[in-house]
């Protein structure tokens, strides 16, 4: 029997064939269930220390308003690559709730969770917003301190915002098996309604300042003129620089976009033409099964291991002072790195060296 045979049966109605759909349905379960758990395990195991090292990098550097952006970024990210891991197991061990059993883990997670790709995409949204003042009028000067101001208030708006539902009855927190990881649950109807809708906009609005700003930061680039040779290197650290964040913000894009779009078919399928998301009848086993799972929480967390790469593949600093710390050492490093800590040791104890010998 194929896979393709069940996609007209009627997995209800207690025949042979269905019974036969079903197991072969829960086979192709096991296996996919496997995989995306490989990928969870993958994104906490690589993701947790490359996104740790890019924090410790960025750290280091000169606190400016970019800087303070990829430390934001750097850290949000640790937090997506570690709260992943409890999906990971949760799928391993065929769905079975395990971390999620306790009601506060799940409520904690869930919120969480929820914040995450919200607050991601206004933080992109900054970042290419700044870099395309910086391009377009260069004598602009934002201050750290408002930027700092705007990131908190958002932030505190959409927890106040995923807590009201809780605090006024709303909603709560449970795990679903079907998902594999703790669902807001919305009791309300109206409540429900707006809800989604402000959870489209707040992923799909910042898309379009984004976008614009990705146009005009490559037409600034094509259209800068050097007049001296040392205007020319400022102007090629600014289009690297540009060239980094619009190639982050790309990232980005196409890994968000799956849950844009897959809560515009949410609202556009219940709430304009009024049928189930999932229906059986509206969607097939696997639109039932990993719909969610795969654009809320696997695209989110893959996200999250790409920006490691971009700043490797585009910051030379960043490579240089990767090779520095983690890679082997020659002959004369070690030597050089001997003989600065022997001068350290003879200057604290009041001693002197004579090198010319």
């Amino acid at each position: 029997m194929k896979f393709e045979d069940c996609h007209s049966v009627d997995l209800l109605d207690g025949s042979d064939l269905a019974k036969a759909c079903i197991e072969l349905i829960m086979e192709k379960r096991e296996v996919t269930d496997i995989v995306l758990s490989i990928i969870c395990f993958i994104c906490t195991v690589f993701g947790v220390p490359a996104n740790m090292y890019s924090l410790y990098f960025f750290l280091k550097k000169t606190r400016d308003l970019p800087t303070c952006m990829y430390i934001v970024i750097s850290a949000t990210d640790i937090l997506t690559c570690v709260i992943v891991l409890p999906v990971g197991i949760c799928l391993a061990a065929h769905r079975q709730p395990m971390m999620f059993n306790s009601k506060v883990f799940c409520s904690v997670w869930g919120l969480t969770w929820e914040l995450i790709p919200y607050y991601s995409v206004f933080l992109v949204f900054m970042l290419s917003f700044m870099r395309t003042i910086v391009l377009v009028r260069p004598l602009t000067r934002i201050k750290k301190s408002v930027i700092i101001t705007v990131l908190v208030v958002y932030g505190s708006f959409l927890v106040f915002r995923q807590l009201l539902g809780v605090i006024l009855g709303h909603s709560h927190y449970k795990f679903q098996a079907s998902s594999g990881y703790c669902w807001n649950h919305i009791d309300d109807s109206k409540y429900q309604v707006s809800d989604a809708f402000f959870s489209t906009v707040q992923l799909a609005f910042p898309i379009i300042p984004i976008t614009i700003s990705c146009m005009l930061s490559l037409y600034t680039m094509r259209s800068s003129i050097t007049i001296t040779q040392q205007q020319g290197s400022i102007t090629r650290m600014k289009k690297e620089a540009t060239k980094t964040i619009i190639l982050i913000t790309m990232v980005y894009i196409v890994f968000n976009l799956p849950v844009f779009l897959n809560y515009s078919r949410y609202i556009i399928t219940v709430y304009v033409i009024g049928k189930d998301f999932l229906d059986p009848n509206n969607a097939n086993w696997f639109v039932q099964e990993y719909i969610w799972l795969f654009t809320y929480i696997i695209t989110v967390a893959l996200n999250s291991i790409s920006n490691p790469i971009v700043y490797f593949l585009r910051m030379k600093n960043f490579r240089r002072h990767l090779k520095k710390k983690f890679g082997p050492r020659t002959y004369e490093q070690t030597l050089a790195n001997s003989h600065s800590h022997t001068e350290l040791y003879n200057v604290v104890n009041n001693k002197t060296v004579c090198t010319d010998l």
